[in-house]
């Protein structure tokens, strides 16, 4: 299984239309466009939804899902957010120790869509995850 950092545009898709649209438990798909990584996204990968600080004004983790598959030829996901999306949509996780997990995730080639996350990473997004919404 993989994780992913999927890379929203405010421009395009504003977190106030995020927030109004995206539940946990109700299926959607969005196309993507770049891909950085070496595999496809499968059923059960994860994708972790992430507004970048330039472009918008509310940067931040804003939840995440479960892949239910991926369409290649159409760069299309289909997938189920998950908790805590709904709490994490209303108070993004957005802090040093998150910039820094995104930027390492990104590396230097930030304009893409979907970033696949090494598992080191992904344990650390998951630990920042949980410490955010304990509050320590």
């Amino acid at each position: 299984m993989s994780t992913w950092l999927y890379q929203l545009n405010p421009k395009a898709w504003t977190p106030e239309t995020f927030r109004f649209e995206i539940w946990e438990g109700k299926h959607w798909h969005w196309t993507h466009g770049s891909k950085r990584g070496d595999s496809t996204p499968s059923i059960g990968d994860t994708i972790v939804f992430f507004y970048s600080p330039s472009g918008g004004d509310d940067p931040g983790i804003y939840g995440w899902a479960v892949l239910e598959r991926c369409d290649v030829e159409s760069k299309t996901l289909y997938f189920i957010p998950v908790a805590p999306t709904n709490r994490l949509k209303m108070d993004p996780w957005w802090d040093e120790a998150a910039q820094k997990i995104v930027d390492d995730i990104r590396g230097p080639m930030k304009r893409a869509t979907l970033f696949q996350i090494a598992h080191a990473d992904a344990l650390k997004l998951r630990a920042g995850i949980r410490q955010w919404l304990g509050g320590t």
